[in-house]
């Protein structure tokens, strides 16, 4: 099995726009995760319900931070489904904001712990627990999603059946899944999710010229209040904000401008491996599984890639996806903060009338920028669990026509991810910039409160 090395120095990573190189600041990420044995066996099942999940999201339309919601309760409940039976790992109950004591498997009095461990199929409460999380999840979108989770559900019971689990483990491992996902589903119900739905609809302010303005076709702001919801981690929205660093003008030797005008400028002569780019990172919401699914989607191809074990991809689930959750409840409470215009509005109004960018401009505010916040979060985590090296080939929207793009680390993804936003049109760049270095705070506050496993002391 592959073995690779955590607790690495980020090197100073590089955008590059116009051949012009600039240095996105250097991170040091701790050791999260010790190097041990994992819990053997093949996670094929957590591909199949991570797919079946990301699938769901994009069929139902859910928004960017909706999307980013549904990952990162899955995760924690892909790793929580397996951690009783990991002796030498911790649970995140305590660990994780409002998440407090999660029930147990019921084992004999007698027996040692592995012949306790053997009366249940992990698999089969792994299957239990990610139906019963991912229908509370889905339970107010499309009954397509509920049958499509039923259909998986019932196909990995049939599966464990074949290879020969009696019907006997089969019961009692569905009963303490279904037992878990609803300890995981209440807690949920307490994020503020429900109560966001309930408020009053929002009222766009418009006093500054800096403020955000509704490009053509949308009709509202999206999400303006989910910045309210529970964080997973973080002990505040605001933590890991980025300060603009730059006032709003429209003086042509302004920063402001010169950023303004090098959308502009970009926008108006991308190559082809820009528009690639461009294209490969877009991530719309209701024609994929939004920007923190195409995250997944490399989480579920390193699986093979990276020759995980059913413990080892466990873990990784359940720490990308904590920060993928924060990272649009970060993101989306500083974007109605901060309420700043589009380059799009800008650009028309000082630079070209007519102008519009490559990608269609999204309906909420530009500062920071979402791609690059969930991106350096998720890649920061990535390195900090895999490596500084890690190759791979991202295959993400092969399905619909693109051309695979091969990466040489998690940080080249992250920044590629990011800078597609300026190839695109649609931030600026500080918003680009800053938006890395608060996805790395995201993973770094991370890494810095959730423990996985005791540290060892030896024999």
């Amino acid at each position: 099995m592959k073995r690779h090395a955590a607790a690495l120095l980020l090197g100073a990573s590089l955008l590059i726009v116009g051949g012009a190189a600039l240095p996105v600041q250097a991170q040091l990420i701790p050791q999260p995760i010790l190097d041990s044995e994992s819990f053997a066996g093949d996670p094929q099942i957590y591909v199949d319900w991570m797919n079946v999940i990301y699938d769901r999201v994009a069929a139902d339309a859910l928004s960017a931070p909706s999307g980013a919601r549904v990952y990162a309760y899955a995760g924690i409940a892909a790793y929580e489904a397996l951690v009783p039976f990991m002796p030498g790992n911790r649970s995140l109950s305590f660990q994780l904001n409002g998440l407090d004591d999660l029930p147990l498997p019921e084992f004999p009095e007698e027996g040692s712990l592995a012949e306790n461990i053997a009366l249940y199929d992990q698999y089969t409460v792994i299957n239990a627990t990610m139906f019963s999380v991912a229908a509370a999840l889905f339970r107010d979108k499309t009954p397509e999603s509920r049958q499509a989770f039923i259909a998986l559900r019932d196909a990995w019971i049939e599966a464990r059946l074949e290879a020969g689990i009696s019907q006997e483990e089969i019961d009692l491992s569905i009963t303490y899944g279904d037992l878990l996902g609803k300890a995981l589903g209440d807690w949920m119900s307490e994020d503020n999710y429900i109560q966001i739905r309930q408020r009053d609809p929002y009222v766009l302010p418009s006093d500054r010229p800096s403020d955000y303005q509704l490009t053509p076709e949308a009709s509202q702001p999206a999400e303006p209040y989910w910045g309210e919801l529970r964080s997973m981690i973080l002990p505040y929205e605001n933590v890991c904000w980025q300060a603009e660093n730059y006032s709003f003008s429209t003086e042509e030797d302004s920063d402001f401008y010169r950023q303004a005008r090098e959308v502009f400028d970009v926008g108006n002569n991308l190559t082809p491996e820009q528009r690639a780019i461009a294209t490969w990172w877009v991530d719309t919401p209701a024609q994929t599984g939004t920007p923190a699914g195409h995250w997944v989607q490399i989480e579920n191809q390193l699986v093979e890639e990276l020759d995980l074990d059913l413990g080892r991809a466990a873990e990784m689930y359940a720490m990308v996806g904590m920060v993928l959750g924060d990272s649009f409840i970060s993101t989306w409470g500083q974007k109605y903060v901060v309420l700043l215009l589009r380059p799009e509005t800008y650009i028309n109004e000082n630079i070209s009338a007519r102008w519009r960018p490559f990608i269609q401009t999204p309906p909420f505010p530009e500062y920071p920028s979402g791609h690059s916040v969930v991106s350096g979060a998720a890649g920061d985590m990535l390195t900090a669990l895999f490596g500084t090296n890690v190759h791979f080939v991202d295959q993400t929207h092969v399905p619909r026509g693109d051309a695979p793009r091969e990466f040489f680390s998690f940080t080249q993804a992250a920044n590629e991810a990011a800078i597609s936003r300026l190839y695109g049109g649609i931030h600026y760049r500080a918003a680009i910039e800053n938006g890395l270095r608060s996805g790395s705070c995201i993973a770094i506050t991370a890494l810095n409160n959730v423990v996985l496993r005791p540290f060892s002391q030896g024999e």
